[in-house]
């Protein structure tokens, strides 16, 4: 893994599923900010640079999808940042949708470490060693 920092937002509404999230992705040297609604997602998504973007699909208010499309369709700094899309559902209606809304990737949770250690090599590290 790479010395720097990879710039991470989690969004995750299960309290206790983004405080694990949330320890995994420190373990593998992330500085993550987590939020727990899309409004929220948003805000940050527009605010903040990001190396890679972990979204939970299921969310209370705008679920992940709607979030994932504004995020794409906007000028805004994360429009090409890998967007991980995360639930708990694995069926192909979702991975579909997932992906035609502009998800990078698509993972059932929950995330563990072999599998967070490998999306986060595949995308962000490559990524954050070329700025």
């Amino acid at each position: 893994m790479t010395t720097k920092e990879i710039s991470t937002l989690l969004v995750e509404d299960n309290y206790l599923v983004r405080k694990m999230t949330i320890l995994l992705l420190q373990q593998l040297n992330c500085k993550v900010d987590a939020v727990e609604t899309g409004e929220l997602a948003l805000k940050y998504a527009n605010n903040s640079p990001y190396d890679i973007i972990f979204m939970d699909i299921g969310l209370p208010d705008l679920d992940g999808l709607s979030v994932i499309s504004q995020i794409r369709g906007s000028p805004g700094l994360n429009r090409d940042v890998p967007i991980i899309a995360l639930t708990a559902h694995s069926d192909r209606g979702y991975i579909q949708q997932s992906f035609d809304v502009g998800a990078t990737e698509f993972l059932v949770k929950p995330l563990n470490h072999y599998i967070g250690n490998q999306v986060l090599q595949r995308y962000a590290e490559g990524n954050k060693d070329s700025q």
